[in-house]
């Protein structure tokens, strides 16, 4: 993981406000899987959703999920497809920043998700915000 201070904003963002309820997760999910379908990267050539856009997908609900279960709420999801990588940002309005937990910190309230996250994705990083932070993640996405 790396902090990153500069943000990240390539062509073709797009960015969806989040309410901090429970419909948030449902929400990010249809937003990613209209801008991967936009983008003609949703489907795979069996005309499934392709692996890269289901790991997207339980990626975009872990970080929400996380927003949600332990911050006072997500703000907003941005994607961009950019060089064959799709860029996730789930930012939030708390200052903590999340870690993985070892193995032995895990049981059953929790403690998997962002471990989840960081072995789907090529690279993740905290940027702090004005209001709090956005976790960015980046993963391979073919079109």
């Amino acid at each position: 993981m790396r902090v990153s201070l500069a943000p990240f904003r390539p062509a073709r963002t797009r960015t969806v406000n989040l309410a901090h309820s429970a419909q948030a997760v449902r929400c990010a999910r249809r937003a990613v899987s209209f801008h991967l379908a936009r983008q003609g990267c949703l489907k795979g050539p069996d005309g499934e959703r392709s692996e890269q856009a289901e790991a997207a997908l339980l990626v975009v609900s872990e970080l929400v999920t996380n927003a949600c279960r332990h911050t006072p709420g997500p703000g907003h999801l941005g994607m961009a497809l950019r060089r064959g990588r799709l860029v996730l940002e789930v930012g939030d309005r708390s200052r903590i920043e999340p870690r993985v937990m070892p193995p032995g910190d895990r049981g059953p309230w929790g403690g998997f998700g962002l471990g989840l996250v960081a072995e789907l994705v090529d690279d993740w990083s905290v940027v702090p915000t004005g209001q709090g932070k956005t976790i960015r993640v980046t993963l391979p996405m073919a079109a």
